[in-house]
């Protein structure tokens, strides 16, 4: 037994991936094959090359176009269940998981159509493996004039019982500024919709100042930059918004030269709410397990402040306020019984 098998085995709570990011690349070809991609894409070849050597630059480009690959209910509802999979075995026991509804809508599915897809994903994998997910719909920042849509979607009898529960704002900053969608955010907080954005990658500090200005967020995908304004920090700290943050993600697109460069123990330090997340997982080349090692070496192996971070992810999560109680009770308890299991004192 040692840290790692602890950490793998901690019960979790995962707040940050997206599904586009997170299909396995075996399965998407297969999908592929049978929905007869490869006579119809151009340099599809290409594309999957791409798949399996991402480059950062181009994942945008590269989700929409393999999202026009899946042309069936059935191959969004095969890589829900394989998610849900993926996360059971890391021992997550509930995720958040972002969802980009216009992408299959383009491919002729109805927003009915594409909930009714993805939620027999989620109740295949929640009666086989005991994993529970909640949807984020996600608008591009391109897309200011579907803010609306999103809105009337998110607050409709079919996406509550349907498991959705926050809208979302992702993309590149200079897509468009955070004061576009100003109008419909305030709309989302006068309807009690919470509001999660992707905050720092382009922008730094005033991203996420503007972001907090204009949308108020519950809570902030990345935040890149906030160490250095003091304004963006101070704001984060004192209003106690959360950053959910993929060091992998900071990797990849060379904003962190390297793992052991991400700046988590500054963040913590300065008090900053911190939750652990994966992003695009299978283009990221990552899952939450290894986020979690990671993030054990840049806290200078203080399991402490890891299992802080692991809580925060339920303190952070959507859940109704009693169900996150219970969960914090049922994670603490575990917790120390792995402690026990996984971790010698000398380790401890």
């Amino acid at each position: 037994m040692s840290i790692d098998s602890y950490l793998r085995a901690i019960p979790k709570v995962e707040l940050y991936v997206q599904l586009e990011g997170a299909m396995q690349k075996d399965t998407l070809l297969m999908i592929a094959e049978q929905n007869d991609i490869a006579d119809s894409v151009k340099h599809f070849r290409q594309w999957v090359a791409l798949i399996e050597q991402p480059d950062s630059r181009r994942l945008d480009e590269l989700v929409r176009v393999t999202s026009t690959w899946l042309q069936q209910p059935d191959d969004l509802t095969r890589l829900v269940y394989e998610l849900g999979v993926s996360l059971a075995k890391q021992n997550v026991r509930y995720a958040e998981v972002g969802v980009s509804p216009l992408l299959y809508m383009e491919n002729g599915l109805t927003f009915e159509q594409f909930l009714a897809a993805i939620n027999d994903g989620r109740d295949r994998a929640a009666r086989g493996w005991g994993v529970q997910l909640a949807w984020l719909l996600m608008l591009p920042r391109d897309q200011p004039r579907r803010a609306d849509d999103f809105l009337r979607w998110v607050t409709s009898a079919a996406a509550k019982r349907g498991g959705v529960v926050g809208l979302g704002l992702i993309g590149s900053e200079d897509a468009q500024p955070a004061a576009q969608f100003e109008r419909p955010f305030r709309n989302a907080v006068k309807k009690g919709v919470p509001r999660i954005v992707q905050a720092g990658d382009v922008l730094g500090g005033q991203g996420i100042l503007d972001v907090v200005t204009h949308l108020e967020p519950d809570r902030i995908i990345g935040g890149w930059g906030a160490l250095e304004s003091p304004d963006a920090l101070n704001v984060l700290v004192e209003q106690h918004i959360p950053l959910s943050l993929s060091i992998a993600h900071e990797v990849r697109r060379g904003a962190a030269a390297s793992y052991a460069d991400y700046p988590l123990r500054r963040l913590l330090d300065e008090g900053v709410t911190v939750t652990l997340g994966t992003g695009m997982p299978e283009l990221y080349k990552t899952n939450l397990t290894q986020e979690y090692l990671a993030a054990y070496e840049l806290v200078d192996g203080v399991l402490e402040e890891i299992e802080e971070i692991a809580l925060n992810a339920v303190r952070a999560s959507l859940l109704p306020d009693d169900e996150k109680q219970r969960m914090l009770a049922v994670f603490s308890e575990e917790y120390a019984r792995l402690r026990a299991e996984h971790v010698t004192p000398a380790q401890a």
